[in-house]
């Protein structure tokens, strides 16, 4: 037995030895103290037993994957038609209106971590105002505030971030005084991570002390954060509804009335928003249906004879969802635990003698599982259309379409919009650019808000910033 500091890590390395990774220890005595504390650390928080299950699902050549043989266009359903999705001072909306109010509601931000190249910084501390150059995470907060002071209430807001940017990310809104938000009520949950595992079943380490980990997916936060004690908590604050909502889409709607009104009245367990799909989102999971369940697939795992020509696969999802609690305690309670991916990588990593390999050809597997799964379960559910140019500008890449230049510019074009529809009129001189138009949601949340404001300008001929609560 290698010396360890306690009885804990004993029984730590006792289980990393038990299950196979005896391979890990080979060098222990050349490792610095503070490389030795990290090789432990990062293996208590490994689930062995569910590492067991997906090698041996992988050994057997079983695969998670649903039969794509029976693929058929989804339903899908339309929102009642309003100016904007935030309803005035009408009672359309009386039982999201209620929901709201009443802290039945709470927001989880999928906020993942650096998404975008060699970034040190999380995807959510991306500049994307038009002029302000305020963060995602400000917008997305700026949202909350102003839904917050319509409905007279504290929605809790749920960010789910890499381990690495953690503290990074909490330290961001620490800073910025948690952009106007009760800090009680912003919750910091890290990503659960699995290990990189090679061909032998052997987790890979990225450096000496560290182990090789990837995160686990989006699925995992209904396994960790959302496991039995993590529900009952939400209960007791009152919560009933989770809207889930991804940090790199600035257009979203957060917890968007109409949608949480058509989900309340419909009775449904899960809703979806689903927007037209172009020809090269690849990346893009398609809304489909299979008998009487409807879920997402990856575009690049439909069969290849079904990826032209159906109208149903052109239904993206936009990755705004409302699962009722009550659906997410049946998961646990029928034990219908969401399907891991294997997907193989390149990955560099330190072998027996502690020296770096750089493999040129797929080395390892990484497993992962998708919120979206979840959806296959329901036993009633929905998929609702969004427009596209309202609600859906991704951050997927550093420049060019779907980066943040793009959706700067999709967000401007949005409010200029609200702008022209509300009578202002945009008078700059011919053949110069467009100008830049930004509002916060502090100052309009959405067009109808927008035209109840008595100190709109009259005409704009230059970029604008409309920003401060509503008076």
């Amino acid at each position: 037995m290698i010396k360890v500091n306690s009885e804990t890590d004993k029984v730590c390395v006792a289980k990393a030895q038990e299950a196979g990774q005896a391979h890990l220890f080979e060098n222990w005595d050349d490792l610095a103290q503070d490389e030795q504390r990290k090789l432990i650390e990062d293996l208590r928080s490994v689930n062995y037993q569910l590492v067991k299950r997906l090698l041996h699902q992988s050994r057997q050549g079983k695969s998670p994957e649903i039969d794509l043989g029976m693929l058929a266009a989804p339903e899908i359903e339309q929102l009642p038609e309003t100016p904007a999705s935030i309803d005035g001072d009408g009672d359309c909306f009386k039982n999201a209106r209620q929901a709201l109010s009443e802290g039945k509601v709470a927001l989880l931000l999928l906020a993942g971590g650096a998404s975008l190249g060699a970034s040190s910084e999380p995807t959510g501390m991306l500049p994307i105002g038009p002029i302000s150059g305020k963060s995602l995470f400000q917008l997305h907060a700026e949202k909350i505030r102003a839904i917050n002071h319509r409905y007279k209430t504290s929605l809790g807001f749920h960010i789910v971030i890499h381990p690495d940017y953690l503290e990074m990310t909490s330290e961001f809104f620490k800073e910025q005084n948690h952009f106007g938000l009760n800090p009680a009520d912003v919750h910091f949950v890290p990503q659960t991570l699995l290990p990189l595992i090679d061909r032998r079943g052997r987790f890979l380490r990225s450096r000496e002390g560290r182990l090789a980990l990837s995160p686990s997916g989006h699925g995992g936060v209904l396994d960790q954060y959302l496991d039995s004690d993590g529900l009952e908590k939400f209960r007791e604050d009152g919560v009933e509804y989770i809207f889930f909502f991804q940090v790199d889409n600035p257009l979203v709607p957060v917890a968007d009335p109409a949608f949480l009104e058509h989900h309340i009245e419909g009775g449904y367990e899960v809703s979806s928003k689903c927007i037209d799909r172009l020809e090269d989102e690849d990346s893009l999971g398609v809304f489909c249906r299979i008998g009487e369940a409807t879920g997402v697939v990856k575009y690049a795992d439909l069969p290849e004879e079904e990826r032209n020509g159906k109208p149903g696969h052109l239904i993206g999802n936009m990755a705004a969802h409302i699962f009722n609690l009550d659906f997410i305690s049946r998961l646990h309670t029928e034990k219908l635990h969401l399907a891991f991916h294997k997907t193989e990588k390149t990955v560099e990593f330190i072998d027996h003698r502690g020296e770096l390999v750089r493999p040129t050809e797929p080395n390892c597997f990484e497993f992962n599982c998708r919120i979206y799964d979840a959806l296959w379960s329901a036993e009633k559910s929905c998929v609702v259309y969004a427009d596209r140019e309202a609600e859906f500008s991704p951050i997927k890449q550093m420049g060019g379409e779907s980066s943040s230049l793009s959706a700067q510019r999709d967000l401007s074009q949005l409010y200029a919009g609200w702008l022209e529809r509300c009578g202002v009129e945009f008078t700059g001189k011919a053949g110069e650019v467009a100008p830049m138009v930004e509002i916060s949601p502090l100052y309009a949340l959405n067009e109808t808000e927008l035209k109840s404001r008595s100190d709109l300008p009259g005409e704009i001929t230059d970029d604008i910033l409309l920003t401060g609560a509503k008076t």
